[in-house]
């Protein structure tokens, strides 16, 4: 990025502020990214970038949407790796579908494309993975309790099915890589940190934060991530059919028939692994 339209930038917010009386959230956040040197102002920008598809107008999305891509775009690999977090956040919660299909392609094209590096590709499967995890979210507070409200289990469900739909496109590593992610998500256990806002409620979350404490919710959130796990597995069947996946990978895919035996699941959920196994 030229100093001469980072200086252009700088002064827009600052015209915006003092003569029209507004600070666009988007806008001031892009500008601490990409000045910033300091971890916690950097993780408090993205943050509110994060903030806009759940509070802000679909205006503020695209404008936010579009300032993120032109980050990850940077060619300052610290950039890049700064935006691809809340850039991840938006392709899957945001409620425009304008702002969902850009921020789409734009994670494709990461993942897909031999223009950026391994370790970029490697960031965005990672981040893609918390969002997925539920470890993804934005800090909000209930009664001086700090919690993360994380996403929904549809807007995760829209990630899976992303990972799943980009893989056979993806080079060999990330196919093992992915493995590892479906395999992690196939153990994962229902806690109230990854339990989605619909099934735990703020003050649920807050609360059992601060006791320390399990509550009923995870029981239902339990049904609901047995289901996505399901779901997972009905997915990774089709692909093994599709051109363009590795020796290495099909093998590690199939090799999950065996793992998910130890994996913590229901009785139930794992005689229907065994009952249709990949292949």
């Amino acid at each position: 990025m030229s100093i001469k339209k980072l200086k252009n930038q700088l002064l827009l917010i600052l015209f915006c502020s003092f003569f029209l009386g507004c600070t666009p959230t988007g806008l001031r956040s892009y500008i601490v990214l990409t000045t910033s040197k300091n971890p916690q102002d950097q993780r408090e920008a993205a943050e509110k970038m994060m903030r806009l598809t759940r509070e802000g107008s679909i205006f503020d999305q695209i404008k936010a949407e579009g300032h993120l891509r032109q980050l990850s775009q940077s060619a300052i690999s610290e950039h890049q790796e700064l935006a691809i977090k809340p850039l991840v956040w938006f392709t899957f919660v945001s409620d425009d579908g304008y702002v969902k299909e850009r921020s789409l392609s734009h994670l494709k094209g990461v993942l897909n494309h031999q223009e950026w590096s391994a370790v970029y590709k490697l960031k965005t499967l990672f981040e893609v993975s918390e969002f997925i995890f539920g470890r993804m979210g934005i800090t909000e507070e209930f009664k001086g309790q700090r919690y993360l409200a994380n996403s929904e289990s549809s807007e995760r469900l829209s990630a899976i099915k992303f990972l799943v739909d980009v893989y056979p496109d993806l080079s060999a590593k990330l196919q093992l890589d992915s493995v590892v992610v479906f395999s992690r998500f196939l153990r994962s256990e229902p806690t109230i940190q990854n339990c989605p806002p619909e099934i735990c409620k703020s003050e649920t979350k807050a609360f059992a934060v601060s006791q320390n404490e399990n509550i009923p919710e995870v029981q239902d959130w339990n049904l609901v991530l047995e289901q996505m796990k399901w779901d997972l597995w009905m997915s990774l069947d089709s692909i093994l059919d599709q051109k363009g996946i590795s020796g290495k990978s099909r093998e590690a895919l199939l090799d999950l028939n065996e793992e998910v035996i130890n994996f913590p699941l229901s009785s139930q959920l794992r005689n229907k692994f065994s009952i249709q196994p990949l292949e």
